[in-house]
């Protein structure tokens, strides 16, 4: 447990900075949204991209870890929405929106940070071929599922096929998918990547790690519990305990996958709910009070999960 501790709070430290610094005016909405362009468009995508060209990935597809992870993930947006919907009566877009909460966790601010500092680099090979299709299933679902009950109500709904086109459209557009994608191209050609550039893309790698975190933290300023805390803890329950358990059973009694694999896909499921789940919750009105309360909620509890998990991994 010390060794899980040791590692949890330096990490949530950096994010207690960023929250103090974004509250106590000393950083302001402008200069954090500055350094979040910049870890999402430099940083980020520099560590994804040197990462992946110097992985050396697995010669089959790794089916078994894409269908652990992903099968958990959707069952969890599914239960937890009709939870919502049956249960605590919701709308059916507060119910999609709920549900997704319980599925999208913050793997890239603060799962890539616990788990790469943690268990190195090696571990970085199945986070990263889980994070090559996370981003493209999560959100063309969700705006697919969240425009479809928008449009319920009007005589022109909006068709999969222009719902998905623009889902690519926004996710090859996203530096750090980009990253990701190039990252596994070069790697596959096996050619070292030349000094120079290697050692340039080295320094700003370096700096993602923690300017994510201190982005994170400051952005938890600009949300709170402020209402629909019962829908908030459900959904913080089913992120941060079922989906990882799910995950676990999957990766470790069905398909038996090597126990770093394992670790790694069960820590990236109990990561708790992203900030994006409040922006797409504000975007289509549905359920803004929710999601909001969930990303504060799931992220303050996660630093116990977190805690326990660790020590029982490490």
């Amino acid at each position: 447990m010390d060794v899980a501790l040791s590692l949890v709070l330096p990490i949530f430290g950096i994010i207690a900075v960023g929250y103090a610094g974004a509250r106590t005016k000393l950083i302001s909405h402008a200069g954090v949204d500055g350094l979040d362009t910049y870890v999402f468009t430099f940083a980020m995508p520099a560590l994804l991209f040197r990462n992946l060209a110097n992985t050396e990935f697995p010669s089959t597809l790794p089916w078994g870890l894409w269908i652990s992870y992903y099968s958990a993930m959707l069952a969890v947006w599914a239960v937890g929405s009709l939870i919502a919907l049956f249960v605590l009566r919701r709308p059916a877009s507060d119910s999609v929106m709920l549900g997704f909460g319980c599925g999208q966790g913050n793997t890239i601010m603060l799962g890539l940070p616990i788990i790469l500092t943690g268990f190195g680099p090696e571990a970085g090979t199945p986070v990263f071929l889980i994070l090559a299709f996370h981003g493209i299933i999560l959100f063309t679902i969700a705006t697919f599922l969240l425009e479809l009950t928008r449009a319920r109500g009007e005589a022109e709904q909006p068709s999969f096929g222009a719902i998905l086109k623009e889902g690519l459209i926004n996710t090859a557009r996203n530096p750090v998918i980009l990253g990701i994608a190039f990252g596994v191209v070069y790697g596959q050609l096996g050619v070292a990547l030349p000094g120079i550039i290697d050692t340039s893309l080295d320094m700003i790698a370096r700096s993602a790690i923690p300017c994510a975190l201190f982005v994170l933290g400051a952005m938890l300023t600009r949300y709170s519990i402020r209402r629909s805390v019962g829908a908030a803890s459900i959904t913080t329950f089913f992120k941060l305990i079922v989906h990882p358990a799910l995950v676990f059973a999957m990766t470790y009694y069905v398909f038996d996958l090597e126990p770093l694999w394992v670790t790694a896909a069960t820590l990236l499921a109990a990561m708790p709910t992203g900030v994006y789940s409040s922006i797409l919750a504000n975007r289509y009105q549905a359920a803004p009070g929710a999601a909001s309360s969930t990303v504060v909620l799931s992220t303050g509890v996660s630093l116990l999960t977190l805690t326990v998990l660790l020590g029982w991994f490490l």
